[in-house]
């Protein structure tokens, strides 16, 4: 008999990608992120994502981390950390 694993990596993907669809979207504005632990950090978001040279032409590489500065301290969190991510 053969276990089958299909949808975890699917569904897990399908979330980060969510959560970087919108950090691409609030960039350089003041968010509050949502931590996995239940922390809650506030302050302003950077996340660019970087132009592939060669192939495929065109790309864009996703950062696996954002940049959060609160007050003068700046944060570098994993994607993969943040349960949930808005203005304000």
């Amino acid at each position: 008999m053969t276990a089958t694993y299909a949808p975890v990596t699917s569904a897990f993907d399908e979330y980060l990608s969510t959560i970087r669809d919108q950090a691409i979207a609030l960039n350089g504005q003041t968010v509050s992120v949502n931590l996995v632990g239940g922390q809650t950090l506030s302050g302003t978001l950077a996340y660019a994502t970087e132009s592939v040279t060669g192939w495929p032409a065109g790309g864009n590489r996703w950062p696996n981390a954002l940049t959060l500065t609160v007050s003068t301290k700046v944060h570098k969190i994993r994607l993969d950390h943040i349960s949930s991510l808005g203005q304000g």
